[in-house]
């Protein structure tokens, strides 16, 4: 393939990365998201709520400048597209143009990469930029010699700087550099060479101390306490709530869909060798934060997003070598044509399976309150599955719901196939069309969800509607918003008045809370997802206030309620 068709299709798959996410733009922000786009609006906010190394603030305030409130969302997007350009890039280097098709494909499709592009944060975005801007550096580095070897040495130092000045996750990306310099050298790794790295890594760790309090000295707003400080309550502490890290856990392996699970049966060892820093990025990001600290009273599942880059180009490897002949195949057309031909039942078994799972989503389903959370694993294990799966999160998105029989079914159905291409090697090509349809179905219908929620409810069409009742109401001073959904929106109208868990921890609390607020004419702002459990003490307390507006769609409820003072 000559160097400008692979550039147009290239070009092709990054426009329809952009025109797959534009539709997320206009999704409202939610809770963290609302809270790092209105500390961005000026630096002094930027310094009393950011609590990480100052690129992460530093970055956020002047997108702000650009883009505005509304816009926000378009600086994790151009990342996400800038990484994307960058992962063909390494991937053509590393392993031919094929590998990095198949994985920029990959990288498209999945859904938790959709969401990740559009969270305004650095997770999802901006820290998988710098770690394939400092893989292709480390290539770099590795395939030059003479002088210009230390060239790329000083950018792959300065990637590593800037990606660790913007969030301290980021060592995972320096220690898994450092652990595949070792291993690829751990034949001849003599003791000059281990001075080196240690050399290295002690100079890197005073550079950046160095910076810091440079960038502290000439960048007010930015506070090394705060940031020392957040980091330090991931250390162990009060104990781990290990039903959270579960469901975080869960709900991650549903983001990444089968797609990204299900290929991996037919990994070979060849394939191990050729992804190896990237399976050391996944083992080291899984001891980090399963492991090492807990993240337990975090957003575990946005954290997790470091995992869809290496997954993608490591399934991107897998698709690549079943199907390896093509290349040889387009060669000759009538070959090519034969091709298909043998793999057009696998299309029409793909298809069929897909629809099948599609329709599976307007069956009757259950939904389930928020508490209590085993009530959910209980459904399960009991293979109660018609029930809708809510997704949302303290950084996004807002909520949407998904059929759990959809998402079992989706990967057990990917599964048995799979399984089969484990003895019958000959079928894989099939087998990978039918993982593939599934794949981009399964994908899709998060999407949808998440973008429009034509299945099972929108839940910003019944916020925007409840919202704009409040905001015509001059006698709705104050409001106090549910999980704090829609709490930028309130807030901008000024009344915004605080928010509320429905944790049964939180019982008593509240009961005072909602007594003085009530007392005082405060509002609720109640958008329903998950619902509130009828038979807990908020189910009962808001049904037996009046509602003055409701909102309906599918699944999902938005109620604004005035409560009495009894």
């Amino acid at each position: 393939m000559s160097s400008k068709k692979a550039a147009f299709i290239v070009f092709i798959f990054l426009v329809i990365f952009l025109l797959v996410r534009l539709p997320g733009i206009s999704v409202p922000y939610h809770q963290d998201e609302w809270k790092n786009v209105s500390a961005s609006s000026n630096i002094e906010n930027a310094g009393e709520f950011f609590a990480h190394p100052p690129l992460m603030q530093m970055m956020f305030v002047v997108g702000y400048k650009i883009f505005g409130a509304d816009n926000f969302r378009f600086i994790p997007l151009i990342f996400s597209l800038a990484g994307a350009a960058l992962l063909f890039l390494v991937l053509k280097n590393r392993a031919g143009k094929g590998v990095a098709f198949w994985s920029l494909g990959i990288f498209l499709i999945l859904f938790y990469n959709v969401l990740g592009s559009l969270v305004p944060d650095v997770d999802g975005s901006i820290l998988p930029f710098f770690f394939l801007l400092s893989i292709y550096f480390y290539d770099k580095w590795n395939a030059a010699s003479g002088k210009i070897k230390w060239k790329w040495f000083a950018l792959l130092a300065t990637a590593l700087l800037i990606g660790f000045l913007t969030k301290l996750s980021f060592i995972l990306v320096v220690g898994t550099i450092t652990l595949d310099y070792i291993f690829n050298n751990w034949r001849d790794f003599s003791r000059r060479k281990f001075g080196y790295v240690v050399l290295f890594s002690g100079f890197f760790g005073l550079i950046y101390v160095g910076l810091l309090y440079l960038i502290s000295a000439i960048y007010p707003p930015f506070d090394m306490k705060i940031m020392f400080g957040h980091a330090s309550q991931f250390s162990e502490g009060e104990g781990r709530n290990w039903i959270q890290i579960a469901v975080q856990g869960v709900k991650t392996i549903f983001y990444l869909s089968p797609l990204a699970f299900i290929p991996l049966l037919f990994i070979s060892k060849d394939i191990i060798k050729r992804t190896r820093v990237f399976w050391i990025y996944l083992i080291v990001g899984a001891i980090f934060y399963f492991i090492v600290f807990d993240f337990s009273r975090g957003a575990l599942d946005k954290y997790l997003m470091f995992a869809i880059v290496p997954l993608s180009i490591i399934v991107g490897h897998i698709f690549s070598r079943i199907f390896s002949d093509m290349r040889n195949l387009q060669a000759n057309g009538a070959l090519y044509k034969s091709f298909f031909s043998r793999l057009l039942p696998a299309f029409v078994i793909g298809l069929v399976l897909s629809a099948l799972l599609i329709l599976a989503n307007f069956l009757s389903h259950e939904v389930l309150p928020l508490y209590p959370k085993t009530l959910w694993f209980s459904r399960v294990l009991h293979g109660e599955w018609l029930i809708l799966n809510p997704f949302n999160g303290g950084s996004g998105p807002l909520g949407f719901y998904v059929s759990f029989l959809f998402i079992a079914a989706a990967f057990v159905i990917s599964a048995i196939p799979a399984g089969i291409g484990l003895w019958k090697k000959a079928w894989r090509p099939h087998i990978a069309v039918v993982l593939l349809m599934i794949g981009i179905s399964y994908n899709a219908v998060f999407a949808e969800e998440f973008f429009a929620g034509k299945i099972n409810g929108s839940a910003p069409k019944v916020l925007k509607e409840a919202s704009g009742f409040i905001e015509g109401r001059d006698d709705i001073k104050k409001v106090i918003t549910y999980n704090d959904i829609g709490a930028g929106l309130v807030e901008g109208m000024g009344k915004y008045a605080g928010r509320i868990y429905a944790t049964p921890e939180s019982e008593n609390g509240y009961k005072e809370l909602f007594a003085k607020h009530s007392a005082a004419g405060g509002h609720y702002l109640i958008v329903g997802i998950p619902p509130l459990g009828p038979n807990t003490f908020y189910g009962k307390f808001f049904a037996n206030c009046d509602s003055l507006f409701e909102s309906k769609s599918g699944e999902i409820r938005a109620n604004v309620y005035k409560c009495n003072t009894k």
